[in-house]
């Protein structure tokens, strides 16, 4: 199997939290979920791929090299990263704000996009549903309009791999729903790696064909969702005393009880 993304004994110290050495193996053109309980490190582990935050130890590889060694422009042509969307955006169109995503491509005096960067930006807002609201303000949009939006800017940056913190979140379920669809189809279409950090287990398992689970800064358990999501998975991740059961490949998990942790 290739790896677009392999971790090497990941460390941080934030307080009292502590990341823990992680080793992690990301498949190449695939859908990745990270897992877990609130503080259990998703984010954070998402941020030190991304180079948002740096590592104590350890090193992040992209098919093969060293992070530490690629120089801005070329790492934000490898992997984009969309945070979590509670973060502002600049108060621009649809199409003036996915546009930010060619800024890895341009000269710092280019004073116009090239052909090149104006069809990647239609690609981008083809793929997501977005071209329609080109000309719109991007915040009188609806949340999940909004999140689209995003996530082209994310795909404008043209990368083999693209990063989500949360991407459902905030959302109702048709828009959770919708939105991991047009994922899935991208992923399938343009064999882009992507991996995202989720809260819903039954996403995560209908969805993603690889799965990370996270608790105290620690991997717990990694590999295929379906394989994974069981009861005893629920109780060692979760404290939660859970039936799973499968309709299709979609996961129904009915809880009992908690278990003190």
């Amino acid at each position: 199997m290739k790896y677009a993304i392999i971790t090497e004994q990941l460390g941080l110290q934030v307080g009292s939290f502590q990341l823990d050495h992680l080793e992690i193996a990301i498949p190449k053109g695939k859908i990745t979920a990270i897992v877990g309980p609130n503080g259990s490190g998703k984010s954070t582990l998402l941020k030190i791929i991304s180079r948002l935050l740096k590592q104590d130890v350890g090193d992040v590889r992209i098919e093969a090299m060293s992070t530490a060694n690629m120089q801005p422009k070329d790492f934000a042509q490898k992997l984009a990263m969309m945070p979590q969307s509670k973060q502002a955006l600049p108060n621009l169109t649809v199409e003036e704000l996915i546009a930010y995503g060619r800024s890895p491509y341009q000269k710092w005096f280019q004073a116009k996009k090239s052909e090149e960067d104006q069809s990647i930006i239609e690609w981008a807002m083809t793929v997501t549903g977005t071209k329609k609201h080109a000309n719109r303000m991007f915040h009188t949009l609806s949340g999940g309009e909004q999140q689209k939006v995003r996530i082209a800017l994310a795909l404008a940056q043209k990368t083999d791999i693209l990063l989500l913190d949360e991407p459902t979140t905030y959302l109702d379920i048709a828009h959770q729903l919708d939105v991991m669809e047009m994922l899935e189809e991208i992923n399938e279409k343009y064999s882009i790696t992507v991996v995202m950090v989720l809260h819903e287990l039954q996403q995560a398992a209908a969805y993603c064909d690889h799965l990370i689970a996270m608790k105290k800064g620690a991997v717990v358990a990694e590999g295929e969702p379906k394989q994974l999501l069981t009861s005893s998975f629920l109780k060692d991740v979760y404290q939660i005393e859970a039936k799973v059961i499968f309709e299709d490949h979609y996961p129904l998990i009915v809880p009992t009880k908690r278990t003190a942790s």
